[in-house]
């Protein structure tokens, strides 16, 4: 089948349209790369990029480093560092997403509603799975952090 001159004409003028503004032609073009914490920046480096986001909540500093987020935003990975803090996470819906977090250095000593314990420390590694509820103790820590939330992926 041939194409006429307006034919071509057209199909030009779309696809050079589609390649300025067409989601599916722009993820065509780039590529996706492997996101790295190197040994520097898992030693504390890391906090100090541009990127590093820095807060005070009830006196307590934090310093948190987004290294991936999903397109749907419902997975995360990071390095996260606080100083001393206690928080409650409550019922009835607990923690709004499933967390894995390794410690690099400090720890956590994390209270279930049911009473029972559970201290985590440097080189060990635990997982919060959505709904948990408790306490979350900590005189300091630095963790590698991937968090999943489908519900984010929702909105």
């Amino acid at each position: 089948m041939l194409m006429t001159k307006a034919r071509r004409s057209a199909l030009a003028a779309v696809l050079a349209v589609c390649s300025l503004g067409c989601p599916y032609a722009q993820a065509q073009t780039q590529t996706t790369k492997p996101v790295k914490f190197s040994k520097a920046d898992l030693g504390g480096a890391v906090f100090n990029r541009k990127d590093a986001q820095k807060s005070v909540e009830g006196g307590t500093q934090m310093t948190d480093v987004v290294g991936f987020t999903s397109p749907d935003k419902a997975y995360q990975t990071g390095v996260f560092k606080s100083g001393r803090s206690h928080e409650v996470i409550k019922g009835p819906q607990g923690l709004a997403y499933t967390e894995f977090l390794y410690f690099l250095s400090g720890g956590v000593k994390l209270t279930s509603s049911d009473g029972s314990v559970l201290n985590v420390g440097t080189g060990e590694a635990v997982t919060l799975p959505k709904g948990w509820t408790g306490q979350f103790d900590t005189e300091g820590y630095t963790k590698l952090y991937v968090t999943y939330s489908p519900d984010d992926a929702k909105q």
